[in-house]
């Protein structure tokens, strides 16, 4: 048994609350008879999981509660989780510590160990924003005041002096409830007649709603530590998540509760109840409330009022906070925060005038609501209530959008609306927005127009995907006409795959993706998906360029390199192309000058490389067109059908019942493809190369005279030509004599010209530069021109050629989004079509993956096929695919 299996099998008893005399003969076994080991656990997992004292199986282990509870403290702190509010009422009364005391003393912890504010997690520092009002700019303010303090102070200056006195004034919402803290004698003594009788009445009756209690009391009881607040859930209530207000993006820890709130992220919406996401979710019940309250409290979701019978009428007080809260959105109305460590320095005019409100105990502190605060949760009516029930349906099915991260960075990144950054972060953190809350996204889309981005060079990139997209989410609305919810990948892919499977067979119709996804998608999904039908992996964006040029039997001439391969030429296929496209895993493609291939064995170091030739003195033109195809009527897009590697990727791609579009490219290279079209990729050895062991391995001739080695004028490429002087200027007259060569291809750029003329000695050589030249582009072009001659007048040259193929809707062109969206939507999004959609994916993956099988091994190996659910292996042999077809490299 390994040590985790191990591992998970005792916190499983121990979940299960049993004892040692009950634990099952195979586990004691393991802990080798050790009961006091398995007490250790015991202690370590309750601490871990922040389990209370008394319930658990650590009340009969670890005989002090309030020791055990300060060492749960302790360890909290020193591991930067968020405060155990589920543990409130025993913390906060037993050991009079508060969120504001926690949060200073793990502050004082990151200044003392010298530690960056980026070490605090995700929610632990957006709580601690919340709670002390110390974001990124303050941390590092207070960093540099104790590390410039004079030198002529013989102590350390404490952090403590430069924190807050109180806590800020939070969002308090009126169905919170409120609990009596740990009151003293001395506390009472400074506090006025309304707040001595609120403590008087928790103390008589118990905790009490706050909305009947008055508003400026409960924050001035709140700021001085004598109540809690308590934010209960039910598991018939329903959450709504707003765009996220004061996130602080830092890091995740990866802890089990965390990993738990990304998870009640996306898969809450306002139509499923807390009980029904437990479902989703196989998560205890009582746990997800707690996630949920959790969220509640940093105003991250909302809860739905589902009945207002028992809602007790809101004292007046409360009444007037709401103006207040009106008015301070009217105020922030179009500002927007980013950086939501510096909300503090940005309200510095809010602040001067909430520090004259009864109540502050301190100059500075703030009450920094955001807009988003003035929510139908606080202050709704029944029939608003009533007419968003009446209009949902929670069984009706939805369709999901699918993008990945790298739209959320274009949204970041551009200066494209105040508001759009907050909804990115939302997105981005969430993985999720609901239809509930399209139309406000929409209408910060709609504030970015295309003009803003004139003169700003790579930015217009932003504001184009932009103002694509909303064109895109009102179009998939209107056609299909239904609710349409935005899925972040990564966030799916963060949840396990039955949980995963649940949520959107329970909650989708069909998924549509965006074009093209860079999101790795580790499982294909079991609802009908119009998107790519491969899983992901590290390697299979190159795996699907292959398959696409030569199961289509067209595309430019690429060379698959494996990992440790060292290029000392540059290879035959290219010779006459200055421009190449070079594929790294994990990264973009991009354009290299050919006399710089060298560059590339840094990179061969690490992993596998695809050369593409991409073009001659400059880049190659790319054309998109969509698919399925347009009628007849449409114009320009029937040649394209009748591209020949169109006709012979249909047969393998079902084209018609999926939508996306091909990449064309131009080189200003023919491409002639195979006239030996097989589907099948049979992989041969290099005779070649046996041949030149064997020879090496035998005695050498010593009458046969030795080749001279003479250097072609060909970007940095090196190749040795077994004949003299004579006889090589006579195999290029004979060349010439055979073919017509294509002037621009035998035109290379005038720097490595010259510099291989530096390297050739021509008094040695005695051959002719330009006919050297010639003969370097006539023998890459030989077998292809002889191939041409001696075609079927079937095969035809292609002056366009396949670069790639996409599913799903692209999100950077509009003629191909436009034509996919008014055109091909409604025509493929209808049941007859999605019922089919899966069938569809399964069979072109089948072939894709006995595609891979193939290249994997030689013929004369035995072949393993790779199986569906597998991760797609690294390519294991050098391929190139020359003349419409793959092939093992040969080397040169």
């Amino acid at each position: 048994m390994s040590p985790n299996s191990f591992l998970l099998n005792v916190e499983e008893n121990i979940r299960s609350k049993i004892s040692w005399r009950n634990l099952p003969p195979e586990i004691r076994k393991t802990l080798n008879d050790n009961e006091k080991r398995y007490e250790k656990i015991i202690l370590e997992y309750s601490l871990k999981n922040q389990l209370r004292y008394r319930g658990n199986l650590v009340h009969s282990t670890f005989g002090n509660e309030k020791l055990y509870y300060e060492k749960l403290i302790e360890d909290n702190i020193r591991a930067l989780h968020l405060f155990p509010y589920h543990l409130a009422d025993i913390v906060t009364k037993g050991l009079r510590l508060t969120p504001f005391n926690y949060y200073a003393d793990m502050l004082v912890f990151l200044l003392n160990n010298d530690k960056n504010y980026d070490s605090l997690p995700n929610f632990t520092a957006a709580d601690c924003l919340r709670v002390v009002g110390i974001g990124r700019n303050e941390y590092l303010s207070i960093s540099s005041e104790l590390k410039t303090g004079s030198p002529k102070l013989f102590f350390k200056r404490n952090p403590y002096y430069f924190l807050p006195k109180f806590p800020r004034r939070i969002l308090i919402e009126p169905w919170w409830k409120v609990e009596n803290g740990y009151v003293l004698e001395s506390d009472v003594q400074f506090l006025n007649s309304d707040e001595l009788a609120v403590i008087d009445q928790l103390i008589d009756y118990g905790a009490q709603t706050a909305g009947r209690l008055d508003y400026e009391v409960v924050h001035s009881l709140y700021r001085r530590g004598l109540i809690y607040l308590d934010v209960p859930i039910s598991g018939e209530d329903k959450i709504s998540i707003p765009p996220l207000q004061n996130f602080v993006m830092n890091r995740v820890s990866g802890d089990y509760f965390e990993n738990l709130l990304y998870n009640v992220f996306v898969t809450a919406d306002e139509q499923s109840t807390i009980a029904e996401l437990s479902q989703i979710l196989q998560v205890p019940l009582d746990t997800v409330k707690q996630a949920t309250s959790l969220f509640c409290r940093l105003n991250f979701a909302r809860r739905k009022h589902t009945s207002f019978a028992n809602q007790p009428e809101p004292h007046e007080s409360w009444r007037s906070a709401k103006r207040d809260l009106i008015q301070q959105q009217q105020q922030n109305a179009g500002r927007t925060i980013f950086n939501y460590h510096s909300l503090l320095l940005s309200q510095e005019s809010v602040d001067s005038e909430q520090s004259d409100r009864p109540g502050d105990l301190t100059a500075g502190s703030l009450d920094s609501p955001s807009p988003a605060e003035d929510s139908p949760s606080d202050f709704c009516t029944l029939s608003d209530s009533a007419k968003v029930e009446e209009v949902r349906s929670p069984d009706a099915k939805r369709v999901g959008f699918i993008f990945d991260s790298t739209l959320t960075a274009f949204l970041m990144m551009g200066n494209l609306s105040p508001g759009l950054k907050t909804h990115a972060v939302t997105l981005f953190e969430v993985g999720k927005l609901c239809d509930e809350g399209m139309n406000d996204f929409l209408r910060e889309l709609e504030k970015v127009s295309i003009l803003d981005a004139d003169g700003e060079g790579e930015v217009s990139r932003y504001f184009h995907h932009a103002i694509i997209l909303r064109s895109t989410i009102v179009a998939l609305k209107n056609v299909l006409n239904t609710e349409l919810d935005l899925l972040r990948l990564e966030s799916l892919e963060a949840l396990d795959l039955k949980t995963r499977t649940r949520l959107l067979e329970k909650k989708y119709k069909f998924l549509i993706a965006a074009a093209p996804l860079s999101g790795v998608l580790s499982t294909p999904f079991t609802i009908p998906f119009f998107g790519q039908f491969y899983r992901t992996s590290a390697n299979s964006h190159i795996w699907t360029k292959l398959f696409y040029y030569h199961m289509g039997g067209y595309g430019p001439p690429s060379l698959l390199l494996t990992k440790g391969t060292v290029l000392t030429h540059l290879p035959r296929l290219f010779l006459g192309y200055g421009k190449l496209l070079i594929t790294i895993v994990h990264t973009e493609s991009f354009i290299l000058n050919s006399e710089r291939f060298a560059s590339l064995n840094e990179h061969l170091k690490n992993g596998c490389v695809l050369i593409q030739g991409y073009g001659i003195k400059q880049a190659a033109e790319a054309h998109y067109e969509v698919f399925p195809f347009l009628d007849a009527t449409a114009g320009s897009a029937v040649s394209w059908s009748r591209h020949s590697a169109v006709l012979r990727l249909a047969k393998v791609l079902n084209l018609e019942r999926s939508f996306g579009y091909l990449t064309f490219i131009k080189t200003g290279v023919p491409d002639y493809g195979c006239e030996s079209y097989d589907e099948n990729v049979r992989l041969t050895r290099d005779k070649t190369k046996n041949e030149n062991v064997k020879s090496k391995a035998g005695n050498p001739q010593p009458d046969q005279p030795k080749p001279k080695p003479v250097r072609s004028n060909t970007i940095g490429s090196i190749t040795s030509v077994e004949s003299d002087d004579a006889s090589l200027i006579e195999d290029i007259r004979r060349i010439r004599d055979m073919q017509d060569i294509d002037a621009s291809l035998a035109e290379q750029p005038a720097k490595a010209v010259e510099s291989e003329q530096q390297q050739v000695d021509q008094e040695e050589a005695g051959v002719n530069q330009d006919l050297v030249l010639e003969l370097a582009d006539a023998s890459r072009n030989a077998d292809s021109d002889s191939d041409a001659r001696g075609r079927s007048p079937e095969v035809k040259m292609e002056e366009w050629t396949i670069l790639d193929v996409h599913f799903g809707i692209p999100l950077f062109d509009v003629d191909c989004n436009t034509s996919i969206c008014q055109n091909i939507i409604k025509k493929l999004c209808v049941d007859e079509n999605t019922e089919s959609v899966l069938e569809v994916n399964s069979q072109m993956e089948s072939c894709y993956l006995k595609f891979i099988s193939q290249c994997l091994y030689y013929e004369d190996e035995s072949m393993e096929l790779v199986k569906p659910g597998k991760f797609v292996p690294k390519p294991r042999i050098s391929l190139v695919f020359e003349n419409g077809k793959i092939s093992s490299w040969n080397g040169k």
